[in-house]
Formats: structure tokens, C-alpha cells, sequence
């Protein structure tokens, strides 16, 4: 599966891991899905970012998006042409690699991109999916 994400969609995920640290950011990536291709080509072009809803010193290893800002931002993109093609997330001070949990909870078909995070900024962003 290829996957293009757009300069503007990195900015808006990596503003936002900066932001959360040293807690874990997350949110959605919508665009495009080249059904025709053959390719099962994905185009992310805007992120919406989610609040983390877990609080305390766990804020730092885990994230947990409100299941009704998903349906908010589905309803916002109705009739647009964007759909949800995925999620991302942050690894603060850890590789953006997915943990056992990512993996177990990844949906075929979405993309899921985890971005590696220090006091310094961003310094790795990954894309994977279920299949990879």
C-alpha cells in the first residue's frame, strides 16, 4: 500500500505532538483512497487533532480519543469528498514504532502514523498498517 502524506498534514501532527509533550497527542488523518488504482494507494491531506482524554502520569504512554469527536469530524467531512483514512498518535522519548497494544487495536485498511517526540521536537514520523 502507498501511502502520500502532505507537507501540511506533518506540520499539523507535528505542532500537535509538540504541543501535548511530554504527553501522547493523537488524532485523525483524512483523504483520499485511490479505489481504482489497484495500488490501494491512500492520500492523507488534513489532520484533525483529538483530545487525549487520559489524565495523570499515564498521559505519557497511553491515548484515548473521545469516540464522539470521531463522529463529529465524520459528520464535518460528509459530502466533502475527504473520508477518515487513519489515526496518529506520539511516542514521547520512544522510537514511533507501534507497541503490542497499537498493533493489536490497528484496523485494516487505515493508516496509522506514530510520531517520535523529545523536549527537542519531533524527530521521526512513520506511517504502517495493518498488512504491514
Amino acid at each position: 500500500m502507498e501511502i502520500n502524506l502532505n507537507k501540511i498534514s506533518s506540520c499539523q501532527m507535528e505542532e500537535a505532538a509538540k504541543a501535548a509533550y511530554p504527553g501522547e497527542c493523537c488524532g485523525i488523518l483524512l483523504g483520499k483512497t485511490a479505489k481504482n488504482s489497484g495500488k490501494g494507494e491512500i492520500e492523507v491531506l488534513e489532520t484533525r487533532e483529538a483530545p487525549n482524554l487520559v489524565q495523570g502520569e499515564q498521559k505519557s504512554t497511553r491515548f484515548e480519543a473521545n469516540p464522539l469527536f470521531l463522529y463529529q469530524v465524520e459528520r464535518e467531512i460528509e459530502g466533502s469528498g475527504l473520508e477518515i483514512v487513519g489515526f496518529y498518535h506520539s511516542h514521547p522519548d520512544c522510537e514511533a514504532i507501534p507497541s503490542r497494544e497499537d498493533t493489536e487495536k490497528m484496523v485494516p485498511g487505515l493508516i496509522y502514523a506514530i510520531l517520535s517526540v523529545t523536549a527537542d521536537g519531533v524527530v521521526d514520523i512513520r506511517t504502517f498498517t495493518a498488512e504491514s
